[in-house]
């Protein structure tokens, strides 16, 4: 998740900590899974994908994209 979330958190014109509050966790594990450090569980990647106004399957494709472009360099 790292690149994509951000690019998302980006789009929605969001600080960490302003996800962060929307979604009801710190701004540091905003952080981690940015850098990618940790990964969310379903129900944390739905608040963000809510909080983003996307579907959380947009998350996840683009995830899944970004890694696929990441095993084939």
């Amino acid at each position: 998740m790292p690149g994509v979330l951000r690019r998302y958190r980006d789009k929605a014109g969001l600080s960490q900590q302003e996800l962060a509050d929307l979604v009801g966790i710190g701004k540091s594990y905003i952080s981690s899974l940015e850098l990618g450090y940790r990964a969310p569980n379903l129900n944390l990647l739905v608040k963000i994908a809510s909080s983003l106004n996307v579907r959380a399957g947009e998350l996840v494709d683009a995830m899944v994209e970004e890694s696929e472009r990441s095993i084939r360099r």
